[in-house]
């Protein structure tokens, strides 16, 4: 007796590439379907994704450095691709941004984004996901509207605890699926999404809340932090928001112009632990922050760290 015909997985990585043309393989091959940038040009780039395509949908697991992914309407029009993603932040952190939504992503988060339409994700810090992609159809006939979800994620829940067991279970499993146990396990991850969803409180039309325009202006500070003429005028203008909505988000805690040199600070101290014992260069570090003085950088990383860049470098070489 024949044995069962097994949905095809394919595996992309790297490794195989020399090291420095690894970005422009997964640029150009990989990711060929939206904008990459690398958050780290000067550090050594790394990815693998597992790729398990059915005719239900594609499910993907991917491990990858640092990265920016944009996707806009010149992507749209040239692949045509109209499909909904389910992803599961595995490890890292991340952000998603779409439409009038944005949020942060951290281990366990389970957020939506649209092929359809344009948005942007990345990871400043490097990530795991996985991600269910099904055709925008499917995903309306089996769980309800895109736009309720796209740019957002799940609140933390037993539910969306479920969810993400679910979706590792069926990536663990699938080498070993037919296309029909495919498709049972497609339908019950859309049907298990639309149970957690249900009596979900619909964000209403119109204005966004504050709770909103915090979240979105959250991961677009990510998305910008290289950028040294990034402030809260340009990140007011950049969310089509006016100053006083965005600052009223920002209200009972720090302000917004804190939070941005905050960000910077921590991707500043971050690379540099990450990269102390390969030769940190301090100055091409500040720049990639957005940091533009070097005395400056150097006092305001004191304040908040209590050693200067200096000092947390010698610490990696003591």
């Amino acid at each position: 007796m024949r044995g069962k015909d097994k949905v095809p997985v394919f595996i992309a990585e790297t490794g195989s590439v020399e090291q420095p043309k690894a970005f422009a393989y997964w640029r150009d091959t990989v990711m060929s379907a939206a904008d990459i940038t690398p958050f780290d040009p000067i550090a050594p780039f790394s990815a693998s994704r597992m790729v398990a395509a059915s005719a239900h949908g594609t499910l993907l697991r991917t491990v990858s450095g640092p990265i920016g992914v944009d996707r806009d309407m010149r992507h749209i029009r040239r692949d045509g691709r109209d499909e909904m993603s389910i992803m599961l932040i595995v490890a890292g952190e991340g952000y998603v941004e779409q439409g009038n939504h944005g949020t942060l992503l951290r281990a366990g988060d389970v957020a939506f984004h649209a092929m359809g339409q344009p948005g942007a994700a990345g990871s400043r810090k490097g990530y795991e996901e996985i991600r269910l992609v099904v055709p925008r159809a499917t995903f309306l006939a089996q769980v309800g509207n895109t736009q309720d979800l796209v740019g957002r994620k799940l609140g933390a829940t037993p539910a969306r605890g479920l969810l993400s067991a679910y979706l590792n279970a069926f990536t663990t499993s699938v080498s070993n699926m037919s296309e029909a146990e495919t498709g049972i396990a497609v339908e019950g991850m859309l049907h298990l999404l639309r149970g957690v969803i249900h009596g979900r409180t619909a964000p209403a039309d119109g204005e966004l809340s504050a709770e909103a325009v915090r979240s979105l202006a959250l991961a677009h500070i990510q998305r910008r932090l290289h950028e040294p003429e990034f402030s809260p005028n340009a990140l007011a203008a950049s969310l089509r928001v006016s100053r006083s909505r965005l600052y009223a988000a920002f209200a009972g805690g720090q302000g917004i112009a804190a939070t941005i040199r905050d960000a910077r600070l921590d991707r500043a101290h971050d690379r540099i632990v990450m990269m102390r014992n390969t030769g940190a260069r301090i100055a091409s570090i500040m720049a990639s922050c957005g940091f533009t003085d070097p005395a400056a950088f150097s006092r305001a990383f004191r304040r908040r760290f209590g050693l200067s860049p200096r000092d947390l470098v010698a610490q990696g070489a003591g």
